[in-house]
């Protein structure tokens, strides 16, 4: 079975290291960690590692088209799941707009 792997973030450090203890007491079997760079698997992580530019650009396209069909077919296709999964995938496009390496400016 593959370990769990959880990265604990918070503005105090102390007060990540208690939560981290805390973690490991509850959850002997999963990986708490405050850094990322901590992360026994941080060299193969993709959810550690920033998207190349190009790729930040392709994948908010990507996602913008997935959203469009979905919309599209939603009549056709009666579908919480589909909607759930729209929804889920608009709020992930939002987040990457807002994300600073996107490009976009703010005003």
């Amino acid at each position: 079975m593959n370990q769990t792997h959880l990265l604990v973030t918070l503005p105090d450090p102390a007060c990540a290291k208690r939560v981290q203890h805390v973690l490991q007491v509850l959850a002997p079997d999963c990986e708490v960690v405050c850094e990322p760079h901590d992360c026994s698997q941080a060299a193969q992580c993709r959810w550690l590692k920033e998207l190349p530019a190009g790729q930040l650009g392709e994948l908010q396209a990507l996602l913008r088209e997935a959203v469009a069909v979905l919309e599209h077919s939603r009549q056709a296709f009666r579908s919480a799941q589909l909607a759930t999964l729209r929804r889920r995938l608009a709020d992930a496009l939002k987040d990457l707009s807002d994300n600073p390496q996107s490009g976009k400016t703010t005003l």
